[in-house]
C-alpha cells in the first residue's frame, strides 16, 4: 500500500512514500505554508480538496500547563497535550462505526491502537512537522485494515501547534489472516 515502514513513523515524508490519495493533502498543506511557516486553520479550506473530505479530520491540540488528571499525552519535548476531535470525515466515521467529533482522544484510551494515534499526534505537535505512519485499524467487526495516516500541524501564531489536519488512506480490503498489530 505504501513505501512507509510498517508500524513506523516518518517525519517530513517524501510524497512518493505516501498512499496516492494522501499525496494531494501533503501538497495542499505545503502550498498553504507561507515561507515555510506552519499554516493556520484559516489558511485551510477543506472544500479545496473535496475528494479527500471523507477521510480528513481536524484535531484540536491543547497544551497543558500543569499535570492533567485525565490522560495527557507527552510529546517528545515533554510537553503535555490533550487532543479533541473537531471534525471527522464520513469515510472515517463509517469505518470506525461511530463519530468521535467533539470527543477527546482520552475517551478512547482502552480501544485497540489508541497508543499509535497518540504517538503520531504528539510527535506532530512537538516537532511541528508532518508525520506519516503505516498502521492497522480494527473495525467494529474485528477485521484489521491496513491504512496510512498523515498528520499535519496547524498553528494560529505560526509556531505553537494548536490543531492537526489529518488524512487516512485505507486499504481496499481487510487483512485476510486477521493479523494483530498497531
Amino acid at each position: 500500500m505504501t513505501g512507509l515502514p510498517t508500524d513506523g513513523q516518518v517525519i517530513d515524508p517524501e510524497p512518493l512514500l505516501l498512499a496516492p490519495s494522501l499525496q494531494p493533502l501533503l501538497a495542499y498543506w505545503k502550498s498553504r505554508s507561507p515561507e515555510g511557516r506552519i499554516p493556520a486553520r484559516a489558511d485551510i479550506d477543506p472544500l479545496d480538496i473535496p475528494k479527500l473530505l471523507p477521510f480528513l479530520y481536524l484535531v484540536d491540540v491543547e497544551h497543558l500547563a500543569a499535570p492533567h488528571l485525565g490522560a495527557p499525552h507527552l510529546g517528545a519535548t515533554g510537553t503535555q497535550y490533550r487532543f479533541r476531535y473537531r471534525l471527522v470525515g464520513t469515510g472515517i466515521v463509517e469505518r470506525n462505526g461511530s463519530d468521535p467529533t467533539g470527543r477527546y482522544l482520552d475517551d478512547f484510551e482502552n480501544r485497540p491502537f489508541h497508543e499509535t494515534i497518540v504517538a503520531d499526534y504528539a510527535r506532530c505537535a512537538a516537532e511541528k512537522r508532518p508525520v506519516a505512519a503505516s498502521r492497522r485499524f480494527m473495525d467494529a467487526t474485528g477485521r484489521h485494515w491496513p491504512y496510512q495516516r498523515l498528520v499535519l500541524p496547524l498553528s494560529e501564531d505560526g509556531d505553537k501547534v494548536n490543531m492537526l489536519l489529518g488524512g487516512n488512506a485505507f486499504a481496499d480490503k481487510p487483512e485476510a489472516n486477521g493479523r494483530r498489530g498497531r
